[in-house]
């Protein structure tokens, strides 16, 4: 008989209490567990998606690049063609074989006589612009059907043809017709892309004659000309360096219900062969050319995923369409990102697994060792979630979580020290609680933001300035349910770093400039002068932050290799003998020398050594030609050319800017490229209408 006060009897309740103690010590452990193990695989995964987005992201960014540079080059060479055809709109014996027209006292064989000249003439300029090439299919029964298509004619205001060259066909009236329609006074018409005979496409331009010396706007006749497409025209698709084997650049237009593609492909596919219904909305070609910018989840025309992007050509209905194969693109960045998603993955699994291992050993140990084995566990749950707090705290940043209240749920050591709080006091409290009303608002206001769009939201935060200037970068992360993930980087250091170097290199530059102007009377601020215009004319041609600071920089520099020339020859009011004018022609590739081994961000060392070049290749010292030499130095190189012609000189007198512009003209296409002296043309206007010239 056990007797009363046994000390088994006494033990019982004791155990029992201890018993169901560890049991809600075990469910809490476990329960704070699977929080912990959730929160990480969600910020996994949410990691892993907005890494996916980046890379989408950035091939975009990279095709839209590449789409600009190529509508740009198209958009020029049309500029060009309409140039050249208003040009030859103003031939005063155009002008005056239309006004003879109406004159019926002129004798016939005068008449016959200028008309034969106006089409020797034409046949020059056909032949010079390249308006010669395709087998027609828009001539009429009318005795000039042959067996080429192209070149130039010009009609009288009613679209009637007064003469033609030897290579044009006779236009037809369904031809004429939707140009006149479209004519406007100073404006060239452009006619849709269609077909000759022979399968290559075409294009025609309509411009509008007027009377010599004319008061009005009304045309007494139009100059038309039919111009082949020619794989000249289709190179200009072709990014320069392009290696991707799935990238592909092409035009398309919207033709009634159905989208044509306008130039060649790289199936082999010929310009116009190929087009689409509207409906094939999936389609990247019938997609971009019906108004979308960008869009996911397109096909090519054999059904394969692709990212693509478009951009309109200026002055028409063609949209440009730059894609790449979706696969090809994103298939390096997808298994860097799988690997790290699984590996991370796997590493939570492990620990939630050893813990659970822990919890199960725990209770189901003897009543004799249960506090000793709930110890153990705790011990273990304390190390385990050390580990995850230590893989947090190792994040450079610091890290915040908060549910739908904005309280905080986690956070790394990071955040918590800024605040001086410890994390036990800090879990459950308000941001504004822990950050007071000023600091946490922002804050605040950003995760609304994301609650509301459901996408990530990224803030930039400059304060302060000089040795108080704070830089940092918030990134506000949904992780669902109205909870937030916030990651803080501090940028300060990295800017402020940025910033100093650029205003080093900035005064070295400036030291450098008065060096060069000490030394040359006659070309003191020259190279200033050309520094300011180079930029005008970079911004002129839509070159990027980089490529504009690149010329601005190389222009000032260009003339620090006269510090190697004696300065009697730099000012000297004689003729130059030979030897010192390749000593002057020399000194700005001593100028790229001497600066060759400062750490620019953009090419200003290469731009000095390009100066030299000509678009035609006849330049030095290497002889580049057309797209071979950098933007900048064409810039650069107009810019010096244009200022030297307009300042005083030891040897002559500055020319007015009028007369420098008619001499830089003569040189478009052969020394620089045409879309750069016109782009100086409207850089000294606009600096003309800024200063009230």
């Amino acid at each position: 008989m056990t007797q009363s006060g046994d000390p088994v009897q006494a033990v019982d309740p004791v155990l029992g209490e201890g018993r169901r103690r560890m049991r809600r010590r075990a469910f809490w452990a476990f329960g704070m567990l699977v929080g912990a193990t959730a929160l990480a695989v969600l910020a996994i995964i949410v990691h892993a998606g907005n890494e996916r987005e980046r890379l989408r992201s950035d091939w975009e960014t990279s095709l839209g690049l590449v789409a600009d540079s190529r509508a740009a080059a198209i958009g020029g060479w049309l500029g060009e063609r309409r140039t050249e055809l208003a040009r030859l709109a103003g031939n005063r014996t155009m002008q005056y074989l239309l006004v003879d027209l109406a004159d019926p006292d002129l004798p016939r064989e005068a008449l016959e006589e200028r008309r034969r000249y106006v089409e020797r003439v034409l046949d020059d300029e056909a032949e010079r612009g390249g308006y010669a090439g395709a087998t027609s299919a828009l001539s009429q029964n009318s005795g000039r059907t042959g067996s080429v298509s192209g070149g130039l004619a010009v009609l009288d205001a009613e679209g009637r043809p007064v003469a033609l060259g030897t290579a044009m066909p006779f236009p037809s009236e369904d031809l004429v017709r939707p140009l006149l329609a479209d004519a406007r006074p100073g404006r060239i018409a452009l006619s849709p892309v269609f077909a000759a005979a022979d399968g290559r496409p075409m294009i025609a331009l309509l411009a509008p004659v007027l009377a010599p010396e004319a008061v009005d706007a009304r045309p007494i006749g139009h100059l038309l000309g039919l111009r082949p497409l020619d794989p000249g025209f289709f190179d200009l698709l072709h990014q320069p360096g392009d290696v991707a084997p799935s990238a592909e650049t092409y035009l398309v237009d919207r033709a009634g219900d159905s989208v044509r593609v306008l130039s060649p492909l790289r199936d082999g596919t010929s310009p116009l062969e190929r087009q689409y219904p509207a409906t094939q909305v999936r389609n990247a070609a019938v997609a971009l050319a019906t108004g979308a910018a960008a869009t996911d989840g397109l096909v090519d025309a054999a059904g394969r995923p692709v990212l693509a992007v478009s951009r309109s050509v200026e002055g028409t209905n063609w949209t440009l369409v730059r894609q790449i194969g979706r696969t090809a693109a994103l298939a390096e960045g997808e298994s860097r990102i799988r690997i790290l998603q699984v590996v991370l993955l796997l590493g939570v699994l492990l620990v939630a697994a050893a813990i659970v291992a822990v919890w199960r050993k725990a209770v189901s140990d003897k009543l004799a060792g249960a506090a000793q084995d709930l110890q153990a566990a705790l011990s273990e749950s304390r190390r385990l979630g050390a580990l995850l707090t230590n893989v947090a705290d190792a994040v450079p940043g610091a890290i915040v979580a908060v549910d739908r209240g904005d309280r905080v749920t986690f956070g790394n050591r990071e955040i918590f020290a800024a605040i001086g709080i410890e994390p036990d006091d800090a879990l459950g409290k308000s941001l504004d609680g822990l950050f007071g009303p000023g600091l946490a608002r922002p804050l605040v206001d950003a995760n609304r933001r994301v609650r509301e769009t459901g996408k990530a939201v990224q803030e930039i935060d400059d304060t302060g300035s000089d040795a108080s200037r704070k830089v940092l970068r918030r990134d506000h992360i949904p992780l669902g349910a109205g909870a937030v993930l916030t990651v803080s980087q501090d940028l300060t250091e990295i800017v402020t770093e940025r910033e100093r170097r650029a205003k080093q290199l900035d005064a070295l530059v400036g030291v450098l400039v008065s060096v060069i102007d000490n030394r040359d009377a006659y070309a003191a601020h020259h190279s200033e002068r050309v520094a300011r215009l180079s930029e005008q004319v970079a911004r002129q041609l839509g070159l990027d932050r980089v490529q504009v600071e690149a010329a601005t920089t190389a222009a000032r520099l260009m003339n620090l290799g006269k510090i190697t020339i004696d300065p009697s020859i730099l000012t000297k009011s004689t003729g130059l003998t030979l030897e010192e004018l390749e000593q002057v022609r020399g000194s700005i590739q001593r100028s790229a020398d001497l600066v060759s081994g400062i750490p620019f961000e953009g090419p200003v060392v290469e731009t000095l050594r390009q100066l030299q070049e000509n678009h035609d290749g006849s330049g030095q010292p290497k002889g580049l030609a057309g797209d071979a030499i950098l933007p900048t130095a064409q810039v650069v190189a107009i810019a010096n050319a244009y200022v030297a012609l307009t300042s005083d000189r030891a040897h002559r007198a500055a020319r007015t800017s009028l007369e420098a512009l008619e001499l830089l003209w003569k040189d478009a296409g052969t020394k620089f490229a045409r879309q750069v002296v016109a782009a100086l043309v409207m850089a000294v206007e606009t600096q003309g209408r800024d200063t009230g010239g």
